[in-house]
């Protein structure tokens, strides 16, 4: 193994500073599992599973967490206050020079504010990570983050008008058509809106750190809705996910609802515990999920997340 691949001071020290910023902002730093006894349900984001035998010869099927939002709210519910971990996260059918089945995460809960102020404290860490600027593999960039609505960056980039999706999709189809974008006939509304967002994907966070918010309900996953759009924003750097969050959705009903149909959907069994934690939870409280591989790979200026592990370890 080549010295030049071990990056270990820079890995450190990017961790004491992503830490150091959350603990000044009074975030409280928490462990949960990474084996669950259920999922985190999630209609395209695939669980890996094991099954465990106990000294009494017993077999349990559980899960490596593909988040730790689910303890983390178990958690919040339990004791309050503002929270934050850094752990490892684990998915299945994942790969590519951005995924892999194992990858770091930062995941934080703020309580009391909506997903606005999360925009507000990502740009923060952005600076202190950065500094003023991004650089990366000859690309320069000002940290100063960019805001603009999905219904408005689909018009801007793409040309089309995202409302048609869920109001008529033999429209949308015929707007795709229009502009050269391939599709099969037989795709659904669920279909269509993730391949026109990969395309959207290319255009995002080369001028800026740019957020995109306002996501269609039926994309929700656990964010507030509101008349058919939700408070879910994401964060892109150079064209890369970097961070999703959430308006948190506090009603219990409604979570179960949501989780329901997915639970249905993939075949997996349905957490009751997390779903009746919502009585506890505050009413109004946002979380975020950021990919601290892909921050590190851009940081270093590195190609792929591959190159942070040593495969051969």
């Amino acid at each position: 193994m080549e010295n030049s691949r071990c990056h270990l001071k820079e890995v450190e020290e990017f961790l004491d500073t992503v830490r150091g910023f959350m603990k000044k902002r009074g975030y409280t730093e928490v462990v949960t599992p990474y084996l669950r006894a259920f999922p985190s349900l999630d209609d395209n984001i695939y669980p890996l599973s094991c099954e465990v035998e106990t000294l009494g010869g017993d077999k349990e099927r559980l899960y490596l967490h593909t988040s730790p939002e689910y303890a983390m709210k178990k958690l919040l519910a339990l004791c309050g206050g503002d929270i934050f971990q850094i752990c490892h996260t684990f998915r299945n059918r994942e790969g590519g020079r951005l995924n892999d089945v194992e990858f770091l995460m930062l995941e934080y809960y703020k309580v009391g504010r909506d997903y606005r102020h999360l925009m507000g404290e990502i740009e923060e860490l952005l600076r202190e990570i950065f500094g003023e600027e991004i650089t990366y593999r000859g690309l320069k960039i000002p940290t100063r983050l960019k805001r603009i609505s999905l219904k408005e960056a689909y018009r801007r980039y793409l040309g089309l008008e995202l409302e048609l999706l869920t109001e008529d999709v033999k429209a949308f189809k015929r707007q795709l058509r229009k502009r050269g974008i391939h599709f099969e006939e037989n795709e659904d509304g669920e279909t269509l809106f993730w391949r026109t967002y990969v395309e959207l994907e290319k255009f995002l966070g080369f001028d800026q750190p740019t957020v995109v918010y306002s996501f269609p309900q039926p994309f929700g996953a656990l964010a507030k809705c509101q008349n058919g759009w939700c408070e879910r924003f994401e964060l892109y750097i150079f064209g890369i996910e970097i961070a999703n969050a959430y308006t948190e959705v506090a009603d219990e009903e409604d979570v179960r609802r949501r989780l329901g149909e997915i639970s249905k959907k993939l075949n997996l069994p349905l957490d009751e515990g997390f779903i009746r934690a919502h009585r506890r939870l505050p009413k109004l409280y946002s979380g975020i999920s950021v990919g601290l591989d892909r921050l590190l790979m851009i940081k270093l200026g590195l190609d792929s997340i591959y190159e942070l592990y040593f495969r051969g370890l």
